[in-house]
């Protein structure tokens, strides 16, 4: 189906009724700006377009990647190896600068929007999970940023005395410039703009958040599972680079450029986030610590089994993780200290066994202590909503429980995409967080529910919908200053470089 906006012609399909009966559109692959490989974004001006041309291509579109076979699931169960989690559809291409939206037919109301920013490993705006036709028919205008990832996003390079690095982020910024141009054109409210990720996604929001160009261009913000600041030293990162370089026999940029795109996914070791001078200025966390932020809604939180994800024994080695009883308290105390008893005993009744116990710690220290941090450093200068989600998908029988993204597919609604049995209790979830965050978005409220600021409570995502205080709050506190949390942070992101 093709329509006319203001700006030009779009490819669309149409994938559901908002709450009006207007047709919601799914509008797909609208590039937002054109850059070869390693070179800075150019955002596509307003100027460029005329209404008698299409504004995006036809299909779906992503960053190279690898691809992982969907029969090695059939033995790991791993959520995020599932197809509703990989760019099955896409086609991989270094030209996937795109934005992808969904809206009803009313291009000319002015409607609430809503900016999400996938996790930045693989993936891309149009992989199943992410889809947003369930929260346009909400009466939301939904956008989901396709950007560089992985080498392409993430590898800053040094060359010739010049750095050059961000690109993931600039890539973002200059969507979100694009999207704070145009979206008026599809219905959308300039004025009113939640930017929402999950996982590296939170992250780079909150790069955004802090980014004195960015969050001049958004209203609200929603972290899913994210975490703090966490930069490499130029040094670090410089001599990185020159290591890959001699590793892979080449000589510089000019030589990164000519590789195929095979050879340069097989590259590793080179991923940093570093003060490059053009995107980050300083460091953030130095920002947070001086208050120097934006006033705006927040709603911040993560899952109760966000770690399931690594409950396999093939990632037991890298972490440091025993299967057995008896070697317990000596891998406690060699990474946490003088913690290790009291960690032991504050998760003993919750954990299901050895393995477990462990993972509850890293999960404590690599997302929840983040999320505090981040709320009780924002609620300064924020309205603060936070949230723990308890919910589980109907999946391999619940094995992974409320798993790392499961808040995603409840939120989009994205629970049809999973091809399994959706229970009465999962619809309920779907309606009760549906109906939560779209208020959010709307308004930066949400009735009946608590400010952190003002009760030191979160919302608990469960069977019964519940005020609580932030879970095992004293630990965090009591072991903020040891160092731990920083280290297995530290860790976390390096693994999955």
């Amino acid at each position: 189906m093709i329509l006319q906006t203001k700006i030009g012609k779009v490819y669309t399909d149409i994938v559901g009724k908002d709450f009006q009966g207007n047709d919601v559109h799914s509008i797909l692959s609208v590039p937002y700006a054109r850059a070869e490989r390693f070179e800075y974004p150019e955002l596509i001006s307003r100027e460029e377009y005329s209404e008698d041309s299409f504004l995006n291509r036809e299909g779906s579109f992503c960053f190279p990647q690898k691809k992982y076979p969907l029969k090695l699931n059939i033995f790991m169960k791993h959520h995020m190896l599932r197809p509703e989690f990989q760019p099955l559809k896409d086609v991989q291409t270094e030209n996937a600068f795109v934005v992808n939206i969904w809206a009803s037919d009313k291009f000319t109301e002015k409607k609430p929007v809503v900016v999400f920013l996938h996790g930045g490993g693989e993936g891309s705006g149009t992989v199943p999970i992410y889809m947003m036709n369930h929260i346009a028919e909400q009466g939301v205008v939904a956008v989901t940023i396709t950007y560089r990832i992985g080498n392409f996003g993430y590898m800053p390079i040094f060359d010739n005395g010049e750095i050059r690095g961000s690109l993931a982020y600039l890539d973002q910024q200059t969507a979100l410039t694009w999207i704070q141009n145009n979206i008026s054109s599809f219905g959308g409210d300039n004025t009113n703009i939640t930017l929402m990720g999950h996982c590296g996604g939170a992250v780079a929001a909150l790069y955004h958040y802090l980014n004195s160009t960015s969050n001049k261009l958004f209203h609200k913000l929603i972290l899913c599972a994210g975490n703090i600041p966490i930069l490499s030293k130029i040094d670090f990162a410089k001599n990185q680079y020159k290591k890959l370089l001699a590793k892979n026999h080449l000589t510089g940029l000019k030589e990164l450029k000519k590789l195929s795109v095979k050879d340069l996914l097989k590259i590793k070791g080179g991923q940093n986030d570093i003060i490059d001078g053009k995107f980050f200025t300083e460091h953030p966390m130095n920002l947070l610590k001086r208050g120097e932020f934006p006033s705006m809604p927040v709603l911040i939180g993560a899952n109760k089994d966000e770690f399931s994800m690594i409950e396999l024994p093939m990632y037991y080695k890298t972490l440091g993780i025993t299967k057995k009883k008896e070697q317990l308290k000596e891998i406690l105390l060699k990474k946490y200290g003088e913690f290790a008893e009291i960690l032991k005993n504050e998760f003993k009744t919750e954990a299901t066994g050895v393995v477990d116990l462990q993972v509850l710690i890293m999960e404590l220290f690599v997302f929840h202590s983040s999320t505090l941090f981040l709320m009780e450093t924002l609620e300064k200068k924020c309205p603060i909503y936070g949230y723990r989600m308890n919910y589980v998908p109907n999946l391999y029988n619940g094995l992974c429980g409320s798993y790392h993204g499961a808040e995603l597919a409840f939120f989009f609604g994205t629970i049809d995409k999973m091809n399994i049995q959706i229970t009465d209790e999962n619809r309920r979830a779907v309606m009760s967080i549906q109906k939560d965050w779209t208020e959010f978005i709307k308004s930066g409220k949400i009735a009946d529910r608590p400010l952190f600021n003002e009760t030191d409570k979160i919302i608990q995502y469960d069977k019964d919908i519940k005020a609580v205080p932030f879970p095992h709050v004293d630990l965090i506190h009591r072991t903020q200053n040891s160092g731990i949390a920083d280290k297995l942070r530290k860790e976390y992101i390096s693994n999955r470089r």
